[in-house]
């Protein structure tokens, strides 16, 4: 991908959809890459963690859902039951946001690239979610949490929200270790403060440390 804006969609699928195995096998073949390519999708990932699918495509900026949706059909990537033009997952958080976008519409970005990329999911308690998007609205984020991120190495940071689901990806410069990173960013100004703050918004031990509350999705 260029340097240049893209769009993008991100969805989850359980694994109760059975032609979840038969297209992971198709996106992975170079016929499909390349035909996706030329029509205008740059990245198809799949992450798994336990029944759930998570689905991140990248397109070019002047696709919508319907567009996108259209586009799949054509090269033969059709999830049956599911829906890529009415179900895209909704943003509620990204590293330094300046403008909400509409999840049909797809989230406009810029290329962060080369970078290392980690994908999370936790569960929420129910009853705040609505609080918990509060918390991570544009112009809500506490300015020393930025700061710590970008200071680590963090390039970008999105969340996205199912239900009482989310999925957190990050991408960091390409040499991030986050096992040497974490311990040291914990520390950073307040940082315990943040975390404990947001605890009680997650179904996880309050006393975990980050890395055991995210939960990794595996790439496909």
């Amino acid at each position: 991908m260029s340097a240049g804006q893209f769009r993008r969609f991100t969805y989850l699928v359980t694994s109760g959809n059975q032609v979840i195995p038969g297209i992971i096998g198709r996106i992975k073949s170079e016929g499909i890459q390349k035909q996706l390519k030329e029509t205008g999708i740059f990245t198809f990932e799949i992450y798994q963690k336990e029944d759930t699918h998570f689905l991140l495509i990248d397109a070019e900026k002047h696709m919508n859902s319907a567009i996108l949706n259209s586009t799949l059909l054509s090269v033969s990537i059709d999830f049956k039951a599911f829906h890529f033009e009415s179900t895209p997952l909704d943003r509620i958080y990204k590293l330094e946001q300046k403008v909400v976008y509409a999840p049909t519409d797809g989230q406009l970005k810029t290329s962060v690239a080369p970078y290392k990329r980690f994908v999370w999911t936790l569960l929420l308690e129910p009853d705040l979610i609505e609080e918990y998007k509060s918390v991570h609205a544009m112009g809500m984020a506490w300015p020393e949490i930025t700061a710590n991120m970008k200071s680590v190495g963090v390039k970008d940071m999105e969340i996205y929200i199912h239900k009482d689901q989310v999925v957190l990806i990050m991408d960091t410069e390409p040499d991030f270790d986050l096992d040497e990173v974490g311990p040291k960013w914990q520390k950073l100004p307040r940082e315990e403060e943040w975390q404990a703050y947001v605890a009680k918004f997650q179904r996880t031990d309050p006393e975990s440390s980050i890395q055991e509350k995210w939960q990794d999705m595996r790439p496909l």
